[in-house]
């Protein structure tokens, strides 16, 4: 799509990008965690700890490798071929550094864990460094043209590489390297399909002095990934040291249910709205409605599931990981508690993207990395649960901070900011009580824990549903909704 774009060519391609993008975030779903069943029962906690303790130092060295460099791609006004050649053979130099050093580092970390099993799969994650960076620009160049098919095409396939990798590796009785294979087959594959759907082909770079102001847009949303990777990553690796492999396991299995289940569709929508917004930001009137509503139905289409996780994470835990990962539920319960606030703060930071300010966004987002800290280190004494219980504090200063700073400036004030928020919360508040009251009225039927979680997710959502229809801003709401959906058949039909 061309930057000289109509404000409405905008919204109806990102209408139709957005429920493409939900519907195949849903096939992702059922893939992710029919392949988190499987590998549950086929694989042990230690198994999974094993790979674990190796994610928070592969995760800083993948975080580097892009510098931020695709998102801002996707948000500068005009963008030349130099730019984009330029930009391709600095991810590759990053990224051939960046495996190198993570390959000699390996061996220094299985002697901080005391397990010589790290060091191998570190040694093997080192390639995907390399892979990814061959296909950053492509995509980012993707987003920036508003190319769903090809975007969602990526999307979806490699985690079906991952599966298939994954469990026949498992079968095999190939233990924790059925994971490593596993991301190794959705890394591959994202990557040929990168090169394969994309026409830009790099040619040798010029005048990487123009590069400069890319790098420092992206420099700050780096420093702020990085900061937030390193807060988060902060919890597996000192549990992984306190407490075992087994302990850090129950750990990231908890967290990642969680994850999975928002995360997923946060990302694709969060990177369509940014990518939207900023085609808008010459229009400040379009620009605010555009984000009040896609914030609107980001936030109404993710708090209901994580409420009914929150209250019935036993049978969650149950139908994903089987009867052996209970000990996991309370670790789940409460991040689910932790991210009811994520969609709000990740709709924040579309502000920050959008208009360029990613400076302030790193001061801001240093701000809740440090209380996250804080966070940890309040919790870490009771072990993984209490790091979870004490995530769920601190969620509300941390993402406090990330509106205020983005409403700061720009069309969007935080009067508009809270007047979107206000009926949502009163939804979430009855969402929260229709679903604790069902869970209490379920719990001694002894109902299969698959219809238990499927009746608490038709009253989470049926509560907020309902609750939106009992308040004039509610109504609007859902007005805007269903005038949305209206413009989507229309947009259809035209095509």
């Amino acid at each position: 799509m061309s930057a000289a774009a109509t404000p409405n060519d905008v919204m109806a391609v990102a209408s139709r990008w957005v429920v493409s993008s939900v519907a195949v975030q849903f096939g992702k779903a059922v893939l992710l965690f029919g392949s988190q069943i499987a590998l549950a029962r086929l694989l042990s906690p230690t198994d999974f700890g094993v790979v674990a303790m190796c994610a928070p130092i592969f995760g800083v060295f993948a975080l580097f490798n892009d510098l931020g460099l695709s998102q801002a791609v996707i948000q500068r006004p005009d963008l030349t071929e130099d730019d984009s050649n330029n930009v391709f053979w600095i991810n590759l130099a990053l990224g051939c550094v960046l495996a190198l050093m993570l390959l000699l580092l390996a061996p220094a970390v299985a002697g901080f864990y005391n397990d010589h099993r790290v060091a191998g799969v570190l040694a093997t994650l080192s390639v995907l460094i390399i892979v990814n960076s061959l296909s950053f620009q492509q995509v980012a160049l993707m987003h920036r043209r508003m190319e769903p098919l090809p975007i969602l095409l990526i999307d979806i396939a490699p985690v079906l590489a991952n599966l298939i990798a994954s469990i026949f590796a498992a079968l095999l009785d190939y233990g924790y390297w059925a994971i490593v294979i596993g991301q190794l087959a959705h890394t591959l594959t994202a990557g040929v399909l990168a090169w394969t759907l994309s026409p830009f082909r790099p040619a040798w770079p010029r005048a990487l002095g123009q590069a400069m102001p890319l790098m420092k847009f992206g420099a700050h949303l780096t420093g702020l990934s990085i900061a937030s990777f390193a807060a988060t990553s902060l919890s597996p690796l000192l549990i992984g040291r306190i407490f075992g492999a087994l302990e850090v396991g129950l750990f990231d299995r908890g967290y990642k249910l969680v994850n999975m289940s928002f995360i997923q569709f946060l990302t694709p929508l969060s990177r369509i709205a940014e990518t939207s917004l900023a085609r808008l930001s010459s229009d400040p009137s379009r620009y605010r409605k555009a984000h009040l509503q896609f914030s609107e139905a980001l936030i109404l289409f993710l708090t209901p599931g994580l409420i009914c996780l929150a209250f019935m994470s036993d049978d969650a835990v149950q139908v994903l990981y089987g009867k052996q990962w209970v000990a996991a539920s309370a670790i789940v319960s409460w991040f689910a508690v932790a991210s009811l606030l994520a969609p709000a703060g990740a709709a924040a930071s579309w502000l920050f993207v959008s208009q360029g300010r990613t400076r302030e966004m790193l001061r801001c987002g240093l701000i809740g990395q440090l209380l996250s800290v804080v966070s940890l280190a309040f919790g870490l004494p009771w072990g993984p649960t209490g790091v979870a219980i004490s995530a769920a504090i601190f969620s509300v200063p941390i993402q406090a901070v990330m509106m205020w700073g983005a409403t700061r400036e720009g069309p969007v004030s935080m009067a508009h900011f809270a007047g979107m928020l206000l009926p949502i919360a009163l939804s979430t508040i009855v969402s929260a009580a229709l679903v604790y009251g069902l869970s209490l009225q379920l719990r001694p039927l002894s109902l299969h824990p698959l219809l238990v979680l499927g009746f608490g997710l038709l009253a989470a959502y049926a509560g907020a549903a309902l609750a939106l229809c009992a308040t004039r801003p509610g109504r609007r709401i859902i007005h805007d909704a269903r005038r949305a959906a209206q413009m989507l058949t229309q947009n259809r039909v035209a095509a």
